[in-house]
């Protein structure tokens, strides 16, 4: 992990602007440089060793383990939906208006689903590609800004950091946000940097493509952090040039059709997705609400244990913290970082989701410390980090040899092997961590390793996540054409896509709820449990998916006959006939 003797000091002066020279000298230099170049090709090669593992290990955590509830099923079935009714511009969930995001990553999976299937690997392959390139761009700003070691280290840094790992391996909106994000302010950086005027171009193209991702929230988060930089590195002028005309014309010609097109198509969507998605849903406090602090105390723990380096190596990070000694590179990245977190700290709704792309530059600031502080207080670092590891592997471990015995729920007698695995993972990480803690260029390696190690044993339980998949699967295989599925209470998001039906939803149908009002849904929207009891003892053949306290509290009780054909979790799966063979 060592790098050129700049590279070793925590800020190069004044990081290169627009047309001046890099601290690093031209290109004859470095290769006049032996150990220069030495450095350069390991740095290249565990870099590819990186990019090789990261792939790996998160092409191996979206296949084999079903759609968790809610967002998987949810952001699943809507490009189902959209192949299967062949419009791309309205989307739908359970067949009714949905427009609490836009759609970009519905597309990307509806082509997905085009290419590959409609499974588990087909749905959540574009969130992992998109987090594959967050890694690689955070790799490309780093090197630009501070040198190849830097880059190593932040991405590993982020590649290995738990929970933007988990959202890699999962389908939601937020890791594609992040890569967005990434790109506008990667682009920004390397525009000012190089003074390469067309550059810019790319962060108008990137914060279109986040607003066709999650809305107008997107360039509040890119520009809140982008303007006042500009302004303090080239004043007005540099805003002038980076808000040039070809630039603004991209983004429009990439955002606006489709926001056009919906408008049209639907005179409601305005209102709905503005009013009540954005701004109502900004201020309100009756959702995700959270403490004023929720984010700067969560986010460490998102990227541990590298966040600990800070703590651990205080008084060498306390010297280099002054913003007068930042680089320009530095302030842009606090920016970046700060914007994210301080916009949804001040939101009434807060979702840990929703400071992932604060990750990419904490990730290279860290790294950035991290190489700076290669001194004696690393060996602390590096020995606390391994005692932290052993006493979690060792209590991971007993918790999978002694849970099983005071609780028989399948999710814990399933996590058994994984904690036995993770826990010998860590311990033995542990002790190789010990015993490098002397080398922290070794050290770093190691610790990377045991991360990678970490996470693909963690991975392996990944199917603990909550899913109705086998009930679903089974309603599948018994139904036939003119039957109908009925889901009570509760909208399992996962039970169109894994079914292949439309359920009927009775009672309370949650976010369905405004396009259950966009025309007349009446036939697959009950709203008293009477319509499923007088439908019960009718000719048609209804299979009921419900909890099973719901079943045994229902007043009536459900009318004979029914027969339950199947069951998952909480809940139930019920044909109203004596045998369910009738039709087969």
């Amino acid at each position: 992990m060592s790098g050129t003797p700049a590279e070793n000091e925590f800020e190069i002066g004044v990081t290169p602007g627009p047309h001046r020279p890099t601290a690093r000298g031209d290109s004859r230099t470095a290769s006049a440089n032996p150990t220069h170049s030495k450095t350069s090709t390991a740095v290249w090669v565990q870099a590819a060793v990186l990019a090789v593992a990261a792939t790996a290990l998160y092409l191996y955590g979206i296949t084999g383990f079903p759609l968790a509830e809610p967002d998987e099923g949810r952001y699943a079935e809507i490009p189902r939906e959209m192949l299967l009714s062949g419009d791309w511009v309205t989307p739908r969930l359970n067949f009714v208006k949905y427009f609490e995001k836009p759609p970009l990553v519905y597309w990307a999976t509806a082509l997905s689903f085009l290419a590959f299937g409609e499974n588990e690997f087909a749905a959540r392959l574009p969130s992992t590609l998109a987090a594959l390139g967050t890694i690689a761009l955070t790799a490309i700003l780093a090197a630009s800004a501070y040198g190849p070691s830097t880059a190593l280290l932040a991405s590993t840094i982020l590649a290995t950091s738990p929970f933007f790992a988990f959202m890699g391996i999962i389908l939601t909106l937020d890791m594609s946000l992040t890569f967005a994000i990434t790109l506008c302010y990667t682009a920004t950086w390397l525009a000012y940097q190089r003074g390469h005027r067309p550059l810019y171009r790319l962060t108008w193209i990137a914060a279109a493509l986040g607003v066709l991702i999650k809305g107008p929230v997107t360039a509040v988060l890119a520009f809140a952090g982008q303007a006042p930089f500009l302004l303090a590195h080239g004043g007005f002028r540099q805003l002038r040039v980076a808000a040039e005309g070809k630039g603004i014309l991209l983004a429009a010609a990439i955002a606006v059709p489709w926001f056009v097109l919906v408008s049209l198509a639907n005179p409601e969507f305005v209102e709905f997705f503005v009013i009540d998605q954005h701004i109502a849903r900004y201020l309100w406090k009756n959702e995700h609400g959270q403490p004023l602090l929720f984010f700067i105390a969560l986010v460490p723990a998102m990227m541990l244990p590298w966040s600990l380096a800070p703590l651990f190596q205080w008084r060498e990070w306390r010297t280099r913290l002054s913003p007068r000694a930042w680089s320009p590179a530095t302030r842009l990245l606090v920016l970046w970082a700060t914007v994210i977190i301080g916009f949804f700290s001040l939101s009434g709704s807060k979702l840990a989701t929703y400071a992932l792309p604060a990750l990419p530059p904490i990730a290279i600031l860290l790294a950035r410390g991290m190489i700076a502080t290669h001194t004696t207080e690393s060996t602390s670092f590096f020995r606390n980090i391994a005692a932290a590891m052993f006493l979690l592997g060792v209590t991971a471990a007993v918790c999978g040899v002694v849970l099983p015995h005071f609780n028989d729920h399948w999710r814990v007698i399933f996590l058994r092997p994984t904690l036995l695995l993770a826990g010998l993972v860590l311990a033995g990480s542990a002790v190789a961590l010990r015993a490098t803690a002397d080398r922290p260029t070794l050290a770093i390696k190691v610790l990377s390793a045991a991360m990678l190690l970490f996470l693909l044993s963690a991975m392996s339980g990944r199917d603990v996540a909550g899913h109705y998949k086998d009930l679903s699967q089974a309603a599948a295989r018994v139904m036939q054409p003119g039957d109908r599925l009925v889901v009570f209470r509760h909208y399992v998001q996962g039970v169109p896509f894994y079914s292949g039906q439309r359920p009927v939803m009775v009672e309370s149908w949650g976010e369905l709820g405004f396009g259950s009002r966009q025309g007349d849904q009446s036939e697959y929207f009950w709203a008293k449990t009477d319509q499923l009891l007088a439908r019960w003892t009718g000719a048609e053949r209804l299979f009921l998916i419900i909890n099973r306290k719901e079943l045994a509290a229902l007043a009536p009780p459900l009318p004979e006959p029914h027969t339950m054909i199947a069951s998952q979790g909480k809940k139930v799966l019920l044909v109203n006939e004596a045998s369910p063979s009738r039709h087969d």
